[in-house]
């Protein structure tokens, strides 16, 4: 594993550390690891790599994009902005008008692999507006599955 891989994962983990997910579990472990793991399956590329394990730093901590530009430069700060919601929220929940290129798209993809992997906790109307929002490419937008 390269530095900057290890800095990420050493770095996110400090930033999530007591964090839980809605099943009680760490956070970094269940979901954070998960998203870095598929990404790793998918590419070498240290940056996409090291991105995946930062990828909601800003979005769930303290962490500032300043802070994380200045540990981790502009390039991933970057791809983390793109990765990071507004805050605001759509009929169907949060949207990210940000993303736009092809990396980050990539692991918004693993992000939302993971957290449909882990939907379990959720009440069935935070379910069907994931899912919803999920399927951009359905045919029959309003069938749930």
């Amino acid at each position: 594993m390269t530095n900057i891989i290890l800095e990420a994962e050493l770095f996110a983990q400090l930033a999530h550390k007591g964090q839980k997910d809605d099943t009680g579990k760490d956070y970094f472990e269940a979901h954070i690891k998960q998203v870095a793991t598929i990404v790793k399956q998918i590419t070498s590329d240290e940056i996409m790599i090291a991105t995946a394990y930062l990828h909601d730093v800003i979005e769930d901590t303290p962490v500032t994009p300043i802070e994380l530009s200045q540990k981790f430069g502009p390039e991933i700060t970057s791809l983390v902005l793109e990765l990071t919601h507004e805050g605001k929220k759509d009929n169907a929940g949060y949207y990210f008008p940000r993303l736009k290129t092809r990396r980050a798209i990539l692991i918004k993809f693993a992000d939302r692999l993971s957290n449909l992997s882990r939907m379990e906790a959720w009440n069935e109307k935070r379910k069907k507006q994931y899912i919803k929002k999920s399927k951009f490419w359905a045919s029959e937008p309003n069938k749930i599955v």
